[in-house]
């Protein structure tokens, strides 16, 4: 490929930069995918047919690490003692194999013609007129960093091949001008306000309803009250949490099945820790943030001047879950803790006094107490783990089996009494009868569930078919249609409770928008606000910096306000807002923030591109996640754990 090259470029002079070497080969050479170096190469990573052998695995690891270091500088030290590089290039590999992968599923290639500009694109393989520094110092160049000619141009298509893909992403995304607009108002946009909310659940109890105003209303609504046709079915139910309790199961079969399965019950490396927690709000102040770290230093002290830790935690610990037993948090493993906590813990010796360490609950104050190795764990410890194993698959047999059995005897003599039905079930412990309320075909099943083909069956069937038998969550069953509820209005017996209770929270409703009015009406005139709260049995609500769309405290998101809101102007009182169903709510602004009509017009445009590239990467992400399922992948563990860190693995 490169023999155009040498051809075009031959008496060649160059200065070679190192540092920018080293950065652009950073840059564009990072968590490439490789090839498989020999058939006997151990395999690193594999992505499908892709392998990555050891050597190259490694040389991939000290690359993440160089850009690491180069982005963290001398914070490196530290942080490196934290993060398991390989487990990190590892997760780059898979990800950009998957990606390139789907580029030419789709049918995207890399051209020679591209490959070269993209190479000529980047400085260090250029003369100072722009020509191409030739074959020999590119050979070179590439060799001083680890690299083979070969390596860089595959690493450099898969680049390409992936920034194709997104931009064969975005070229299917369209975002108009105006969705850009809300979107682009509800980032930037804030509004600050006091506001309070009469809701109609409180006012429900004021409210009374005649029989003469149920039958009204229903009069009136009768189309809301109008229903699909509807069908009723009783069942017969093997339950396989039963038959776990009636089936046995031998030592000899759990002693077979841990044997078989040993890797099932491995446990990950544990630690044991003791913390002292001091608590701090979310929107705490930074008054108080910086109070309660200065609490927590001052515990930390005393904790490593050699005073019992335990004690501490009883005296000083805001955590009521550990305080009681000294702090003592148990053994864990990863996963099991807030990501700071469980970094500090198991980046630390045993006896060690850690933090204070910021999480989202606090300041803590922590004591590692030890570490337990990853291990399999004993046969005593998990022999009732296994009986349930055992008993699980055994009992799903078994109700199965049962299931295929009651079909076969109903479709032969078929009963046409609930108490024929009654007595079937009454034949074995494990089974149980069931009759379903009325149900609509796009409705979940009483009892069984979400389980569209079981109700489409259900709903072509005529009365008196037996269908089943069927797996559900519970078991396995055999049905029977038993009723069919033609379509249409119920009558007002059938719905009176749903028309009342309608009835009464759109009275409910009525009440609060008129008392919000009075309300509104009086702020408007200079009435004290808490006052008139308090008159109504509520409370003012301040909210700050309030976003489109966001929660609104006590009321929760409101389109209907945050239109009021954000169309009025500082100092105004608004409403009564109708919120939903929910109440009325009144509200006084105390701070805008919006966008002009020049600044909207100069952003737009941009801001909408921004868009396209979001909604285009989260559809790649989606893309990539469908890929990881249907792709075998795989990781040599041992090799992950070798770069640990320390404190970790096993």
């Amino acid at each position: 490929m490169l023999k155009v090259m040498r051809d075009q470029f031959r008496h060649l002079k160059f200065v070679l930069w190192f540092v920018v070497i080293v950065f652009l080969l950073l840059v564009f050479v990072d968590w490439g995918t490789g090839r498989n170096r020999g058939r006997d190469a151990a395999a690193a990573v594999r992505v499908g047919n892709r392998t990555i052998d050891e050597a190259q695995f490694l040389k991939k690891v000290r690359q993440t690490e160089d850009r690491f270091r180069q982005i963290y500088g001398d914070q490196w030290n530290q942080l490196s003692g934290r993060i398991n590089i390989a487990e990190q290039t590892a997760a780059q590999i898979i990800q950009r194999e998957l990606l390139a992968q789907e580029a030419r599923r789709a049918g995207l290639v890399v051209t020679k013609k591209e490959l070269q500009e993209r190479i000529l694109s980047i400085p260090m393989f250029k003369r100072e007129d722009g020509s191409f520094v030739g074959m020999e110092l590119y050979a070179r160049i590439l060799r001083a960093n680890g690299l083979t000619p070969e390596e860089f141009e595959e690493d450099l298509r898969n680049d390409i091949l992936i920034e194709k893909l997104q931009k064969l992403l975005e070229d299917g995304i369209i975002v108009t001008d105006a969705e850009a607009e809300k979107s682009l108002r509800r980032e930037r946009e804030t509004a600050s306000f006091d506001g309070i909310f009469l809701r109609a659940d409180a006012l429900l109890r004021e409210v009374t309803v005649t029989d003469e105003e149920i039958q009204k209303y229903y009069e009136e609504h009768r189309d809301a009250f109008r229903r699909g046709e509807q069908r009723v079915i009783r069942y017969l139910q093997v339950e396989t949490a039963r038959l776990r309790r009636l089936l046995p199961v031998d030592d000899a079969a759990i002693e077979k099945y841990y044997e078989e399965h040993k890797d099932e019950f491995r446990r990950g490396e544990q630690a044991r820790a003791r913390h002292i927690l001091i608590k701090v709000a979310p929107d705490a102040s930074p008054e108080e943030q910086a109070k309660a770290k200065l609490r927590a230093e001052g515990i930390a002290k005393i904790a490593r001047s050699g005073a019992d830790f335990a004690e501490l935690a009883r005296m000083r610990s805001e955590d009521e879950g550990s305080r009681d037993q000294g702090g003592d948090l148990g053994w864990f493993g990863r996963g099991r803790m807030v990501k700071e906590f469980e970094d500090a813990v198991f980046g630390h010796k045993p006896g060690e006094i850690v933090g204070p360490v910021k999480s989202q609950f606090g300041w803590h104050i922590i004591k590692v107490e030890g570490f337990r190795p990853a291990a399999v764990r004993p046969l005593e410890e998990v022999r009732e783990q296994v009986r349930f194993r055992l008993l699980e698959g055994k009992a799903a047999e078994e109700a199965e089996a049962r299931a295929k059995a009651l079909a076969e005897k109903i479709r032969k003599e078929p009963p046409d009494t609930d108490e024929a039905w009654q007595k079937i079930a009454d034949e074995d412990e494990s089974v149980t009868l069931n009759v379903t309320p009325p149900f609509g075909k796009d409705e979940v099943i009483p009892g069984i569930g979400q389980d569209e083909e079981l109700s489409t069956k259900i709903f072509e069937a005529k009365p008196g078919d037996v269908g089943g038998p069927r797996a559900t969550s519970r078991g396995w069953i055999v049905w029977q249609l038993a009723k069919v509820i033609p379509a249409g209005v119920p009558p007002l017996d059938e719905v009176r409770d749903r028309v009342e209770s309608e009835l009464r929270r759109e009275k409910a409703m009525e009440l609060a928008v008129e008392r919000a009015r009075k309300l509104a009406e009086a702020w408007r005139n200079g009435a004290d606000p808490h006052e008139l709260a308090k008159r109504y049995g509520t409370s003012v609500t301040t909210t700050n910096n309030h976003r489109r769309g966001t929660p609104i405290p006590g009321i929760g998101p409101s389109k209907e306000l945050d239109d009021a809101v954000f169309s009025a102007a500082i100092g105004d009182v608004v409403g009564p807002v109708r919120i939903a169903d929910r109440g009325a709510a009144v509200v006084k602004i105390t701070g805008l923030k919006t966008l002009s009509p020049e600044e909207l017009e100069s952003e737009l445009e941009a801001y909408r591109k921004r868009l396209v590239t979001q909604r285009a990467t989260a559809l790649r992400d989606a893309i990539l996640n469908e890929r990881r399922r249907d792709t075998v992948v795989t990781v040599d563990e041992q090799l992950i754990q070798r770069f640990a860190p320390r404190g970790a693995g096993g």
